[in-house]
Order: C-alpha cells, then structure tokens, then sequence
C-alpha cells in the first residue's frame, strides 16, 4: 500500500490534470472516457514497476 501513496503523493497534480482533461474531451466525445480506465491502470502499473513495497524508489 505505501507504493501507491508514495506515488500519489509525488504525481499528485497530475491525476487532476487527467481527470479535468478527460472530463472535457469526453464532452467532445464519448470516446474519451476510456482515459479513465487507462488513467487507473497506468497508476497501478507504475507504482509497481517504480517502487517496492515498502514504498523506496527501485531506481
């Protein structure tokens, strides 16, 4: 759990940024709502590949 919440707390201002964005391209289009199935596993999948478990950088 503290690989997503140290993720999270260094990408904070980016995941609104994609929420605002999604919400005003699906406007235009319906097609955009698939940004925020991506926008979740993108999370997940660098939370895995970036950090450990106990939430360190793998670098």
């Amino acid at each position: 759990m503290s690989r997503f919440s140290t993720l999270f707390r260094e990408t904070w201002w980016l995941w609104p940024l994609f929420l605002v964005g999604g919400i005003g391209l699906s406007m235009c289009s319906p097609v955009f709502l698939t940004t925020f199935p991506i926008c979740i596993f993108v999370f997940f999948w660098f939370a895995y590949i970036r950090y450990d478990d106990s939430g360190e950088f793998k670098g």
